[in-house]
């Protein structure tokens, strides 16, 4: 059961500090223990038993860890949901997911469906990403799958009950449950960030030189942004950082390994769909004439990866998704089977250079312009090395009879000439920009991802 191998550690004599509050409060292990069982008296009589689906509508905090930890503990199905979601996207999960009760942000419950859906028995949350029809898809994580990746990650970093963990990710992003778990499978503690701090580089700095978390895991532009903002000072080094979710800009990522010089640097990758399935640990020496991205590796020991005719990343393993909950025709189309075994279809491109996979864009953010096939994302890699920009983001416009490519930038507003002349340089000339509009800062989403979508409702 994975509770009993989360749980070794959430005892009643345990003193030790198991959770830090975005403020820094503390709260042993033994608080959360019995914090647990107080929150599992509660449950039992709201009616919540095994295999129902409880959606987990509360800030990050002490208090909300304790919730899912209860969850887990009593085989019901959390489906954790940002604050700041707009009532429309919470009314669409609650609709699609048939959960029976939400909790609400005052640790209410709402009751909702009498009836559980039938779910395979490992299935342990559910994890909404963002789908192209505008209807979110409930990712459904097995116990299986984050139980092999936790082991694995304690293993590959060396993970003791001495470490402090951040959790920067919210609850709904998948990245967090390498915060979560492997902070409490092993005794350490973790440090919740809220939303509100994880906004506020500044003071995020400050407390990040007051705690001193030796682990970090963060995707490049949260990173990026701590490490402008966050006055981090050379008496602070975490001994490992990981981050994922989307390419690193190997300029900014030297400027962070420049701080961070004593530091071990990890490129995890994997869609929600499969976690965590390839990694790459960086060399300890900065190459600061390097201008492509770092590879994303080689497979973890848990799955098995190949790469399709049309240069597709396919993963099988234990950490692969069991389905999208209630979406057969969505499941069937990212599930194919080779060998009488269920691979699935990433949707991100790679080829395989010295041994090592190298990410190299994705499905959807392929166009066609002029005839002309174009990843967005290569245009973004090469922009990002003009000295004056600091992040850049490519979108493309649809009309009739034409495609755009606008690229929206940070960093020093710059001339239209001084622009063209550089891509003019670095781009095959259909590949260059129509378009360049200066913006203070690229949009972020609740998962530290630039918002490309927020980009292209702006335009």
């Amino acid at each position: 059961m994975f509770y009993s191998f989360i749980s070794k550690y959430i005892k009643a004599n345990n003193q030790n500090i198991a959770v830090y509050n975005s403020d820094l409060k503390s709260f042993s292990y033994q608080e959360l223990y019995y914090r647990i069982q107080e929150v599992e008296t509660i449950y039992s009589k709201a009616g919540l038993k095994p295999g129902n689906l409880l959606i987990l509508k509360v800030e990050k905090s002490f208090e909300a860890l304790a919730h899912l930890l209860c969850c887990i503990k009593m085989g019901i199905i959390y489906i954790p949901v940002g604050l700041d979601s707009p009532e429309s996207r919470i009314d669409k999960i609650i609709s699609s997911s048939k959960a029976n009760a939400i909790l609400l942000p005052d640790f209410t419950i709402k009751k909702l469906a009498s009836e559980s859906i039938s779910l395979d028995k490992t299935a342990l949350c559910v994890l909404y990403t963002s789908g192209s029809t505008g209807i979110p898809k409930g990712v459904v994580c097995s116990s299986i799958g984050i139980h092999a990746f936790v082991e694995w990650t304690i293993t590959e970093f060396g993970i003791s009950s001495n470490e402090i963990i951040t959790s920067f990710a919210p609850f709904h992003f998948d990245l967090s449950t390498f915060d979560i778990f492997t902070s409490i499978s092993t005794g350490s503690s973790v440090w919740l960030i809220n939303k509100k701090l994880s906004e506020n580089f500044r003071l995020l700095g400050q407390l990040t030189i007051q705690i001193k978390p030796s682990v970090w895991y963060a995707t490049p532009t949260a990173f990026s942004l701590l490490n402008e903002y966050g006055k981090l000072n050379n008496d602070y080094q975490p001994r490992i950082a990981l981050f994922a979710g989307e390419v690193f800009p190997t300029k900014k990522l030297n400027k962070l390994r420049e701080n961070w010089n004593t530091s071990i640097f990890y490129n995890l990758y994997g869609p929600t769909e499969t976690n965590v399935c390839t990694y790459y640990k960086l060399p300890d020496i900065i190459e600061k004439n390097r201008l492509n991205p770092y590879p994303i590796g080689k497979p973890c020991p848990y799955v098995e990866i190949k790469i399709s005719a049309e240069d597709e990343l396919l993963v099988t393993g234990k950490s692969i998704m069991l389905e999208y909950l209630n979406d057969e025709e969505a499941t069937s189309e990212k599930f194919i089977s080779i060998n009488e075994s269920k691979w699935i279809k990433t949707g991100d491109k790679v080829s395989e250079e010295e041994s090592q996979l190298v990410f190299s864009g994705r499905v959807d953010r392929m166009i066609k312009r002029n005839g002309y096939r174009i990843e967005l994302g290569e245009i973004e890699n090469i922009l990002i090395h003009h000295p004056d920009i600091n992040a850049i983001a490519a979108i493309s416009v649809s009309s009739e009879n034409n495609t755009e490519i606008i690229a929206y930038y940070t960093g020093i507003e710059l001339s239209m000439i001084n622009l063209k002349t550089y891509a003019s340089k670095h781009l095959i000339s259909y590949m260059i920009p129509d378009k360049f509009i200066f913006i203070q800062n690229l949009p972020i989403n609740s998962n530290g991802k630039v918002n490309y979508s927020q980009l292209i409702n702006t335009f």
